[in-house]
Order: C-alpha cells, then structure tokens, then sequence
C-alpha cells in the first residue's frame, strides 16, 4: 500500500513538473485558443495562399514546442542563406516566401542527406538533380551548392506550378512527385490540397509537406511573436579563384589563412574535401579579400600527383561508361587497369579505378618554378620503419607523414612515399 501511494506520489510529481515546464501552447486550451485567434488576425502576407486550419495549428504547436531548439537552428541559418535564395527565386518570377519549402526540406543545411538519398539544402534525389542540371559524381556533388541547387530548384518549381497552376500543390508535387499529384487529383476529381489530404492516396509525408510550410513561413515571418529571439547567421561573402585539380581544401585554408570548415561550408559540394584531380583547374570559394593572398600562396605550391585505385562493385544497370564518367576516368584507362578487352561487364565484379591524387603539399619560400628541391620516390620494403626512412634522407618522421597524407606511423611494403630531401 505503502509502494502504491509513493509511485503514484512521484507521478503526480512529474506531471505537475512537465505541466510548470510546458509551453503555454500546452498548458492551457483558453491560451492557446487566444493565441490562434491571435495568429490569425495577424496572418503575415505572402503570394502563397495562408491557409490556418487544424494541420497548420499543429506545426505551429510542434515547431514552437517539441522542435523548439531546432527550429532556431533553421532561423539562424535562414541569415546565411535565405537572401541569396530569395533573390535567384525573384529573378524567374516565383513567391520568394518559398525559401521556407527549403527551410523544411533541409533546414538550410547544405550538407542535410536523406534515407532515401536526397541531399542538398532542397534534397535533390540523383535523378532529379541531374536532369536540371547539377553535375553528380564521385567529387563533386552539386547538390550541395546552395547556389546551383537553387537555381536547379527554381526551374524545377517553375515547371510545377505551370502546371498545377497552385502553389499548395506544386509545392506538393515537389514533395511526392509530380505523376503522383496527377493520379490524385484524377482519381478524386478534385485540385484542392486540403480535400485530397482527406484520402489515403497520397503519402502522410506528402499531407504534411504544405501545413509544415505555412507554419513555417507564419513563424518565421514574425519569430519575435513566438518567443524567438535568434540572431540570425551573417550571409556567406566570398569571391572565386581557380586552383589546380587535386588541390586539398586544407591547402586553400592554411594559404587564404582561415578555418578549414569555413573553407568546406564554402565549396560544400566537394565530396571529397579537395577538387576533382581530372580538372586542369577549378574554381574554389574563398572568404572576400582573401582570393589574391590564396593565389600568390599557390604559385609557391608544389603539386605531386601519385596514382591510386579505388575499388567499385559493379550494380545492374551499370555500364563501362557510367562508371568512367562517374569517377571522372576515361574508359580506356578504366579498361586496361581491369584488362577488360570488352565493354561488357558482370553484376558483382570488383574493378579498380585508376584516379590520379595529390601526394604532397609543399609550401617553398620562392615559386614553385625557380625551387631546387626535387621529389624522390621510395618504395617501402619489407622491414622498414618510417624513422629509418626519415633518417636515411635527412627529414623528419613528422614531415614524411604531412607529405604523403598518413594519419599513424604504421606502413606497409609496397607503399610509395614522397620524400623532398632538401626540406
């Protein structure tokens, strides 16, 4: 008896704690009702039809409650993106309020990456990124470039909306595809969102995309109204320079003199945190005033290019072609590294993609062209130690690891080092 009155005691306790805790919005349903009506009378004005209803209601509860810190992580990043993308959605014509599909998309997070393999600030699948335009590969991932993903984005809601002829179900179709809107609204006969959320046909994802915007988009028009006080992020202010294909961005870093992940949020689409080697050159962010520093720091750069295989098992459907494109090799080259004589190739084998990659970063003090200093390549034999090859050409362990891109001091026979002796 003793045991059933201290349990239901601690209950009552945690109750009451979650209730003295709890937003308004759960606390009491006159407050709530008063601060909806509120919303309501103060709906902010915008291209894309406001609609208040029960769906709407809940978001606005839910981002100001349940998602309440998340959501004032996605009003910070709205400073850093949200003006560009107003201004390229202006420039085709579209409501610039749809920076808020992109706001519950991805939370204008470039790096965001879905289960179902959207990326990107609008969570582009492959498919869809690629046919308007966005290029796609084993380096580069241009879904990730707020900038060209927005443009691919605007494009894609353009041709959406001519032909829904409604924002709430072009930006719908976004969600869930445009030939599903279609079969929706022919098999209910009507063009109306809210009547087709009524029915079982379209997915729960789907009939949430356009309450989950408008909620959005009533939030974040007027934060202060419900409680958010969120400096919002200063926008990105960057200029361009060309480097070398294979260029590390930790090279770009240490010669602009910033922080490495300003330089990685800055090229977000660099899968792989250097530029495709297959480019001659390619064109690299860098924070404002920092290109010229950047471009006289790599005039002293030496580049030494190693080759290197990946390894790649082979999908049905997957062709010779696809494969070579998608790495950036060329078939030959992919051919005669796997001795293929034909084009033909089988589910399951493993080939090896010859890639060229740069081994060695070295920062001299006079260009490049007028250093002495040559590069020597050792093959590591069986035996050896990284301290016995560091003192049998004069450098330090420490170097030899910076030069060629080693994390421990452990190496194996058969490793190819690059060594600059007069370092």
């Amino acid at each position: 008896m003793h045991r059933l009155l201290l349990v239901l005691f601690l209950g009552l306790l945690l109750v009451a704690n979650a209730w003295a805790t709890s937003s308004p919005f759960d606390r009491d349903e006159n407050i709530e009702e008063e601060r909806l009506q509120l919303i309501e009378d103060d709906l902010p004005s915008s291209e894309i039809p406001i609609t208040l209803n029960e769906k709407v209601e809940y978001f606005i509860r839910y981002f100001t409650t349940t998602k309440r810190k998340v959501f004032e992580r996605w009003l910070a990043r709205s400073g850093r993106y949200g003006p560009m993308i107003k201004e390229i959605l202006r420039s085709y014509g579209l409501p610039e309020d749809l920076v808020y599909l992109a706001m519950i998309e991805s939370g204008f997070n470039p790096f965001a990456y879905s289960r179902a393999g959207a990326c990107g600030i609008w969570q582009f699948i492959r498919s869809t990124g690629r046919k308007y335009g966005l290029k796609i590969d084993y380096w580069v991932d241009e879904r990730r470039d707020p900038e060209k993903a927005t443009h691919a984005a605007a494009k894609y809601l353009l041709e959406l909306y001519r032909e829904f002829e409604c924002w709430h179900l072009a930006s719908a179709s976004y969600n869930a595809g445009e030939a599903k809107l279609r079969k929706a609204i022919r098999r209910y006969g009507t063009r109306d969102f809210w009547k087709l959320s009524r029915y079982r046909y379209l997915k729960r994802e789907t009939k949430n995309y356009v309450p989950k915007m408008i909620a959005a988009m009533i939030i974040a028009k007027n934060p202060e109204k419900f409680g958010f006080h969120v400096d919002p992020l200063p926008p990105l202010d960057y200029e361009i320079v060309e480097v070398p294909g294979g260029t590390d961005l930790r090279a770009i870093a240490l010669a602009s003199g910033t922080d490495y992940d300003l330089i990685r949020l800055l090229n977000a689409e660099l899968r792989r945190g250097k530029t495709p080697p297959y480019a001659v050159s390619y064109p690299v962010k860098v924070p404002f005033g920092s290109g010229a520093r950047v471009e006289e720091a790599l005039k002293k750069v030496q580049f030494v290019y190693t080759r290197r295989s990946l390894r790649h098992r082979v999908r049905r459907g997957e062709s010779l072609y696809q494969i070579a494109n998608y790495y950036g090799v060329s078939i030959r080259a992919l051919k005669r590294a796997n001795r293929l004589r034909s084009n033909k190739l089988r589910i399951g084998m493993v080939l090896r993609i010859p890639v060229r990659t740069q081994a060695v970063l070295y920062v001299s003090s006079k260009p490049a062209r007028q250093a002495k200093s040559k590069a020597v390549v050792y093959r590591v034999k069986r035996g050896d130690s990284l301290w016995e090859i560091a003192k049998k050409f004069g450098v330090s362990p420490r170097d030899l690891k910076v030069w060629n891109n080693l994390r421990s001091n452990l190496i194996r026979p058969g490793l190819k080092l690059v060594i600059w002796p007069e370092a």
